[in-house]
């Protein structure tokens, strides 16, 4: 057993032989930063307070790691397994607050297509359950057929004892053909979560929502939230502006909410981008972060969440911080690998 001390906050939690420093530290009740879980996002990559012997830290075989892992110097915490003691430095570090991670058995209440290759996945909870969660979090799920994927919560909280999920077809893959093809009403799914570090921070900074394609279900569940929040309090919220792009006008498939919520909420507006322009789209074309850099010439003063493809992730990110004024610890992100 080894004892996990994270600085500066000095919350500490103990690690068993055979789970991952980030299963412990969630185990515990603690949330590190993270996202994929599977050692590809580097979301929880964290420094080490005083370098050790590589030697310390065991590894998968086959992982990709940076040279700083490879020197001792940081550790990606969901994959990373230890028997010493370590001093983490993670300026970002949150207790659960009542949630706790729960593998629970849900079965199909809908699926609806809404598009070509999109589909708004309910799942039931059973009587009774709880499956508290914060906005913009994710659940695994188990599919009948075994395979397990991850998708995040569309709304945000659980309503009327279901959960929602957006999901895009990968024609080549082998979770969500069977989802579109094969998995009905009815059927049980195991999910497991919440997991993720990717929420609405509480501070007065303005806010930038970017969402490529199915990336708009956690910036859905963050939006319901702010609007819950300024109705408890009955007053404006902190401007939202909420840029949503996909290849085609059908890739953003709830633009009909969006538009409503502009309509009605006076500190909120929406951007709809399109890469791929054709006659019947009069809105704006190209990338979608670079519509922020067309409308804004300072970040400094702002928070961007950014969920979607790893392209538009890393492109966002790297563009707004180097230049634009975004401080990096601004910039949260969820990208859908």
């Amino acid at each position: 057993m080894s004892m996990i001390t994270v600085n500066p906050s000095g919350k500490f939690f103990e690690s068993i032989a055979g789970e991952s420093i980030l299963d412990a530290a969630l185990r515990s009740g603690i949330m590190l930063k993270h996202g994929c879980r599977d050692g590809r996002c580097g979301d929880c990559r964290t420094s080490l307070e005083t370098p050790i012997s590589p030697t310390a830290i065991s590894y998968p075989a086959g992982l990709q790691l940076q040279a700083s892992d490879l020197a001792g110097e940081t550790i990606l915490c969901c994959q990373a397994q230890t028997n010493q003691d370590l001093v983490l430095t993670a300026p970002e570090v949150t207790e659960l607050d009542g949630i706790s991670i729960q593998k629970l058995v849900s079965r199909v209440l809908n699926k609806d297509l809404v598009s070509s290759d999109v589909v708004l996945l309910k799942l039931m909870l059973a009587p009774g359950s709880e499956f508290p969660y914060r906005a913009g979090q994710y659940v695994d799920i188990t599919l009948p057929n075994g395979v397990t994927r991850s998708y995040s919560m569309a709304t945000q909280h659980v309503e009327d004892n279901a959960i929602e999920l957006h999901i895009r077809l990968k024609p080549n893959g082998v979770g969500t053909p069977y989802i579109f093809n094969e998995l009905a009403q009815r059927k049980m799914v195991t999910i497991e979560g919440p997991f993720g570090s990717f929420y609405l921070r509480k501070t007065q900074a303005s806010i930038i929502l970017l969402a490529s394609g199915t990336g708009f279900a956690p910036i859905k569940a963050i939006i319901e939230q702010l609007i819950e929040e300024q109705k408890i309090v009955n007053s404006t919220t902190r401007p939202v502006r909420l840029y949503w792009g996909g290849r085609c006008a059908e890739d953003l498939y709830m633009s009909t909410l969006c538009e409503q919520w502009s309509n009605e909420l006076s500190w909120f507006d929406y951007v709809p981008v399109v890469s791929d322009k054709t006659e019947n789209w009069s809105g704006r074309t190209g990338f979608v972060h670079h519509a922020i850099m067309e409308d804004f010439a300072d970040l400094s003063l702002y928070e961007v969440y950014a969920c979607g493809a790893p392209i538009v992730i890393e492109s966002a990110r790297n563009d707004l911080i180097s230049g634009y004024g975004l401080p990096a610890e601004n910039f949260y992100s969820d990208t859908f690998l």
